[in-house]
């Protein structure tokens, strides 16, 4: 894809990470009562703040064209989307536990995939009024959620010992069983971080490691991968070790690593 129609749709979901921030902070602002909170079939709760954020952000990308698969969405069957060359992945409010507590953690994910994995991406933290994003060719980048804020270029960072493992805050694996096995866990110290906020993380050098052994869904993490591959970053599956694929039947990623550690 040509930079002029990159920079094209990288603004065009900018726009859409900046809105969905917005009314996700003014649902949390009427407090608990307007949330009208629900369980999901996983058991998982879903509110009305994931329902509004996610049509505000359908609203926004949907003129480019552009296929979408978002969490809160319809899913179209396999047989239809697997032959899409391009197609938008959306997590219209990750860290619904953390947003229904009030507390950091709960971010807006947005990315744009073809056959070979998410190539652009961003993450909007909205309680933290920011947001990164980046894309293959272009770079990666840091800035506020204001409209007319600029974005600052993220520069690799060197990597240095004691490294920083984050993990979920539910991960039940040790340190030493989560590593790869060529590092040691004597070379680390971990911290528990929120949702795709571990990507972002690994992404400006203030981490060096996210493993996580349990399953993700894709809209989890295509946002957080497409900012590293824009730094020539690779997130690897768990299992084989080879950069994630997307877009598959159950969409489900089980298990993986996001590192600057060569």
């Amino acid at each position: 894809m040509e930079r002029p129609k990159i920079e094209s749709l990288i603004e065009t979901a900018i726009k859409a990470a900046i809105d969905a921030s917005r009314v996700l902070m003014e649902h949390l602002e009427k407090h608990n009562e307007a949330l009208v909170i629900r369980a999901k079939r996983d058991g998982s709760p879903v509110s009305a703040a994931d329902m509004a954020s996610h049509q505000i952000i359908e609203s926004i990308l949907s003129p480019t064209g552009i296929p979408l698969i978002s969490e809160e969405g319809s899913l179209p069957p396999f047989s239809e989307r697997q032959n899409w060359p391009l197609f938008w992945l959306v997590d219209p409010l990750d860290g619904t536990e953390s947003y229904l507590r009030n507390r950091s953690g709960f971010a807006v994910n947005i990315a744009l995939c073809d056959k070979n994995g998410p190539f652009l991406g961003i993450v909007a933290d909205p309680l933290a009024n920011s947001m990164y994003y980046g894309a293959i060719g272009l770079g990666a980048f840091y800035r506020s959620l204001d409209a007319d804020a600029v974005g600052k270029a993220l520069i690799e960072k060197p990597v240095t010992k004691p490294y920083l493992l984050v993990t979920s805050w539910n991960e039940p694996l040790t340190m030493m069983e989560l590593l790869p096995s060529h590092l040691s866990p004597n070379d680390f110290r971990s911290e528990p971080v929120s949702g795709a906020l571990k990507f972002c993380q690994v992404a400006a050098g203030k981490a060096d490691l996210h493993a996580r052994s349990g399953p993700y869904m894709e809209w989890d993490c295509a946002a957080g991968d497409a900012i590293l591959r824009s730094m020539g970053l690779v997130v690897r599956s768990r299992g084989s070790n080879e950069p994630l694929k997307y877009n598959t039947m159950n969409l489900r990623v089980e298990g993986l690593w996001a590192s600057r550690i060569p």
